[in-house]
């Protein structure tokens, strides 16, 4: 009897240790599948990471791509026409043509503008702006960057905070802050039409290359120079000069980006003596805040300077040169003098005009260069000779409105 009581307590027993054995096998399954899921998404999240860094690189060769396209892109099977590099390629153009590249190959595609033109490859793009640089003042001197579209903005400060002493339980009222103004970029498209004659492109004895890219770079500098002075913003950049007054001395407006006008206040000329003339410079020099003081320069063109060149002391001697073997004197007051042949003469007869500029031209003004400069050829307008239609786009934004002053001077 004692036997089979401890028989069924057994096998009772048995069922439990059955229904747990279950139990615990589920919950191994379970730990199990978790972790096969965990060490499955740690592969996902590997195999994502490597496809954004993927993606991140095809971006880029996406983006060398686009700043490539207007560049002439030939694609050919013949080994004469696989390696044709760009001045080869802007040699023919300037011979024979859009015309003639597509019949240097027929399996070339070559890029065209919507007009059949022949957008200038990138290197040669990069010559215009590097002339340009080096024959025009003001982009020695000004900001010059490049946008790819004319949705140019830039906020600029137009007032500081404010703040004041306190003592320890003194009420503490809210102060002003700085406002900004927002510039926005004025653009117009400048051209080009240099010529050549047949004759120079068919004997080939002149380096038509480099001198099509120094004409239309000179051309550009001859319309930029007057639009980046007294430029109004109609079909071209705004002017440095633009909405000042130049009659008498006028305040700088930073909201509207109007530089600050320093008068002469004598008639046709910046001083009554040689004496005057310099203490006048020197109180446009002191305008002008500290910080800025380090960037500035002098703008003026060669009539001013040779003006002042040649004032002389009670002695007869010469302020600016005191010896007369060196060359001219190419600083005042410790800062260079930019020659600018835009900038206006003192004036001589009844008017007025800003023969001379002094401050940080980099913070006071910046030009814009559109990406992309493109070339129509031209053979019928003028019998015997090809013209060559440049064009690009170009604008300005006049930046911090306090870091320039404008010299002027009336005459009655």
């Amino acid at each position: 009897m004692t036997e089979e009581v401890k028989v069924d307590e057994t096998v009772e027993q048995v069922e439990e240790r059955v229904e747990l054995d279950a139990v615990e096998k589920a919950v191994e399954e379970a730990v199990s599948h978790n972790k096969e899921l965990a060490t499955e998404n740690e592969s996902l999240k590997a195999a994502a990471s490597k496809a954004d860094e993927e993606l991140v690189a095809i971006k880029a060769e996406i983006e060398e791509i686009k700043a490539k396209q207007a560049a002439p892109a030939f694609i050919s099977t013949k080994g004469d026409n696989k390696n044709m590099d760009a001045k080869e390629q802007f040699g023919i153009f300037l011979k024979e043509g859009i015309e003639g590249l597509r019949k240097k190959g027929t399996d070339m595609q070559i890029s065209t503008d919507a007009q059949g033109g022949y957008a200038l490859p990138e290197e040669l793009r990069r010559q215009v702006i590097e002339l340009q640089y080096e024959e025009s003042p003001l982009r020695q001197v000004c900001n010059v960057t490049s946008a790819s579209t004319t949705d140019v903005r830039q906020l600029v400060g137009v007032g500081d905070a404010a703040s004041g002493w306190v003592g320890e339980t003194t009420s503490r009222p809210l102060t002003d802050s700085p406002e900004l103004a927002q510039r926005t970029g004025t653009f117009g498209e400048i051209y080009a039409k240099p010529l050549i004659y047949q004759h120079m492109l068919e004997d080939a004895f002149i380096d038509t290359e480099a001198y099509v890219i120094r004409e239309v770079a000179r051309q550009f500098n001859e319309q930029e120079g007057t639009a980046f002075l007294s430029g109004n913003g109609t079909n071209k950049p705004v002017g440095i000069l633009n909405g000042v007054t130049l009659g008498s001395n006028a305040a700088a407006d930073n909201v509207t980006g109007v530089y600050e006008v320093i008068h002469s206040a004598e008639d046709g000329s910046l001083g009554a003596t040689a004496s005057d003339t310099f203490d006048f410079l020197r109180a446009v020099v002191r305008s002008v805040k500290s910080p800025y003081l380090p960037g500035c320069v002098w703008m003026m063109n060669r009539a001013t300077h040779e003006v002042l060149v040649a004032l002389q002391n009670a002695d007869n001697e010469y302020y600016m040169q005191r010896d007369v073997t060196q060359a001219s004197a190419t600083r005042l007051f410790g800062y260079n003098i930019v020659i600018n042949e835009d900038m206006a003469d003192i004036p001589a007869t009844t008017g007025t005009d800003a023969p001379i500029m002094f401050g940080d031209f980099a913070r006071s003004y910046q030009i814009i260069d559109r990406v992309g400069v493109s070339m129509l050829q031209d053979p019928y307008s003028q019998h015997g000779a090809t013209m060559y239609y440049t064009r690009k786009r170009v604008g300005s934004m006049k930046l911090n409105a306090e870091t320039l002053k404008v010299v002027s001077v009336s005459k009655a």
